[in-house]
């Protein structure tokens, strides 16, 4: 699993996940998660919407996203789906989620510039 950096916007309650050093050459919004991935196809950024509400449904425990320490997260791509599998780490759990996402097989057209 890969180091992310984040952030946390309280007062819209946006979650963006991302890699400092890479760049988002595509984007593809399910719901409330927009996934950026490089020219490579590899997950770079990952942003959630009303964040709160969103990953109160995905985890076991409530995590308070404002004493979030550490986030890894990795894609596995397999036929027409893939896993995104992230780990939040605060000071006293960790919680892990996977989400599956349909494998988009057209370009975006944010690819064409």
């Amino acid at each position: 699993m890969k180091d992310f950096k984040f952030s946390y916007d309280e007062e819209n309650d946006d979650l963006f996940i991302y890699l400092p050093d890479s760049k988002s050459k595509g984007a593809v919004e399910i719901g409330n998660f927009v996934f950026d991935f490089d020219n490579q196809e590899n997950l770079v950024a990952i942003q959630i919407l009303e964040a709160s509400q969103v990953l109160s449904k995905l985890v076991s425990k409530i995590i308070e996203l404002t004493k979030i320490k550490e986030l890894k997260a990795d894609i596995i791509n397999f036929r027409n789906m893939a896993m995104i599998r992230l780990k939040i780490i605060t000071d006293s759990e960790q919680e892990s989620i996977n989400m599956p996402i349909p494998r988009i097989k057209e370009k975006s057209p944010a690819l064409n510039y």
